[in-house]
């Protein structure tokens, strides 16, 4: 382990950091703790040099972690079968996948298949439980296409299915036939197997998925009209990687503990705000009676959402029990409040702070803003402030929280002076015009005119100071809605399950990167469905692996801030091979 130091202008900041290897043999460095800038080590752990206090840190840690990998190397002996299939092309078998088998088994997989083949007893010439197997160990193991995993890395594993092409579309349709019972079973075995799932806190996000392809479905001509109805998905729209080609979009659900709930799939041009409900309506059939509490980013929070998950106390429904309580937490855009709300929320009076020394907890209300100085920067560089009122608006009483946070002021300053630089480059270069060759807009024309109508000789093009002025005067200021008030939740409380939102942005991350869903290859709408129904199959398995890890560590290792990450867990099943040895015509 290492030291990594960072400079601002005002701060220089500790992380210790750690270089290791991803699945595919990649070199990545991470974050294994952020140990604050100068002055809080200084006065934290009474020391002068900070930096070298650091670096012995580092020292002690790379100690420990080097006892505890000795502790954990262990030997795990695995009965095998001759009965199971194997291929003869190969002595190096992959028996990693048997690490997630359990979990396989226990959250219902194979009792899931027996129920859907008893829907269709008509259907034969393969074995849905095989065929699911291989998909999901495969997407884990070694992410390929559906050719590849048939062709080859199917072989690789010590129980081979001879799974062929065909069966694998023929499963895709019959899987996402029956989705929505899949996602229900899931629920229900995974709560089974893992203890009661925390669905009192639900996250939801969506993102984008690009395809190979670089035209929509509706550009295609000369198909039938049956063929225009199964393939709608593929549109183009806001890709948030900035590609041009069509996208589908995922609606995602997370539980408190960043395990996948449920999720949706839609046209790539459709409204984000829209996909919420449905899909939430699905999942609290579950868990109809559970109080619950929805955390959405500002794109998300529209006030029909808001609306659908105000029931509280007051609803005849709830106090009759039959429905728990459902409220909201939602990132509130400052720039689209009322004036009136605007000024209130960046206004320099009225804060309130809480700072704990000594273990004492200082509460200190009515701080100024403007009473923070060069002198005392560092003593409120960490420091959250916050305050609070309500409003009445669209039908709904709220709750309006805004907080304050130099280091989060550090941070937007950063970003746009990034944004200002680049700004200027491009300025400098005089390719501010121009589009990506892709792009629909680099057909477009632009004609400058005169305001006489005369056509313009030149253009000049500057960075809009006002506007970044303006930006200036929201840094460090963020604001959250939701309909839970003070004797119900403390603005602690709120802001702890708003941060917790990153753990739904890396599920997404997960199945972008280490389980490859994008770019697609599927054309038809039930074959893409059916494939990010896998993902997210592969997805629950991995999170419910890193539960059951964590959930059998030492206490202050329990879920989910356990000490092995995905990224980690993943490099372990390549790793496990079973081999045979053949002397003297004897194979063992």
């Amino acid at each position: 382990m290492y030291i990594n130091i960072v400079k601002s202008k005002n701060a220089v900041s500790y992380y210790l950091c750690e270089a290791y290897r991803t699945a595919q043999g990649k070199s990545k460095t991470r974050v294994v703790e952020s140990l604050g800038n100068a002055e809080h080590i200084k006065d934290t752990y009474h020391v002068d040099d900070a930096e070298a206090w650091c670096r012995e840190y580092a020292k002690q840690k790379t100690q420990e972690a080097k006892v505890l990998a000795q502790k954990n190397n262990r030997t795990i002996s695995i009965e095998f079968s001759e009965s199971k299939s194997k291929s003869e092309d190969s002595s190096i078998f992959n028996a990693g996948y048997l690490i997630l088998e359990s979990l396989y088994h226990s959250f219902g997989l194979g009792n899931i298949c027996e129920e859907i083949k008893l829907k269709h007893p008509h259907i034969k010439g393969f074995n849905l439980d095989h065929v699911l197997r291989t998909l999901l160990f495969g997407r884990i193991i070694e992410p390929s296409s559906k050719l590849g995993l048939t062709e080859n890395i199917q072989r690789k594993f010590l129980e081979s299915h001879d799974i062929q092409i065909q069966h694998i579309y023929r499963a895709m349709d019959l899987l996402e036939q029956h989705e929505d019972l899949i996602q229900k079973r899931l629920y229900q075995y995974s709560s089974a197997a893992l203890g009661k799932r925390n669905v009192g806190r639900l996250y939801y996000d969506c993102t984008n998925f690009y395809t190979e392809k670089e035209s929509e479905d509706c550009d295609v001509k000369g198909k039938s009209e049956e063929w225009y109805r199964d393939h709608k998905l593929r549109k183009y729209g806001y890709s948030k990687e900035h590609r041009p080609n069509p996208i589908v979009q995922m609606g995602l659900f997370m539980d408190g503990d960043g395990m996948p709930l449920g999720f949706c799939i839609n046209p790539g041009n459709t409204n984000e705000q829209v996909t919420i409900k449905p899909l939430e309506q699905k999942l609290i059939d579950n868990f109809i009676k559970t109080d619950i509490v929805v955390c959405t980013d500002a794109g998300l929070g529209s006030t029909e959402m808001r609306k659908y998950n105000n029931v509280t106390e007051d609803d005849p429904l709830s106090l009759l029990g039959f429905r728990g309580k459902r409220h909201y937490i939602c990132i509130q855009s400052i720039k689209k409040l009322k004036k009136e709300l605007k000024e209130w929320a960046v206004a320099p009076t009225g804060w309130s702070y809480q700072l704990k020394r000594h273990n004492v907890t200082e509460k200190v209300k009515n701080f100024d803003l403007n009473a923070i100085t060069e002198e005392n920067y560092q003593q409120y560089y960490d420091v959250v402030f916050y305050k609070e009122r309500t409003i009445a608006e669209d039908g709904l009483d709220q709750r309006l929280i805004a907080t304050f946070s130099l280091k989060y002021k550090a941070y937007r300053e950063n970003l746009r002076n990034n944004r200002v630089k680049r700004a200027s480059k491009i300025i400098k270069n005089g390719t501010y015009d121009s589009e990506n060759e892709l792009s629909p807009k680099n057909l477009i024309k632009t004609t400058y005119m005169t305001e006489d109508g005369q056509e313009a000789t030149f253009s000049k093009a500057e960075i809009d100071l006002e506007k970044v002025e303006t930006d200036k005067l929201y840094d460090g200021f963020y604001c959250i809605a939701t309909n839970l008030f003070k004797e119900e939740c403390s603005v602690q409380e709120v802001v702890a399950i708003q941060d917790r939102r990153w753990e739904i942005e890396e599920c997404f991350r997960i199945m972008k990167t280490d389980l490859r869903s994008r770019p697609f290859y599927h054309n038809k709408d039930t074959r893409i469905k059916a494939h990010f129904l896998t993902c997210f199959t592969a997805l629950l398995l991995l999170r419910g692996l890193e539960r059951r890890i964590a959930d059998n560590s030492k206490e202050n290792d329990r879920y989910p801030d356990g000490k092995y990450t995905i990224s980690e867990l993943l490099e372990a099943p390549p790793k496990v091979r079973h081999m045979y040895l053949t002397i003297r015509t004897v194979r063992l």
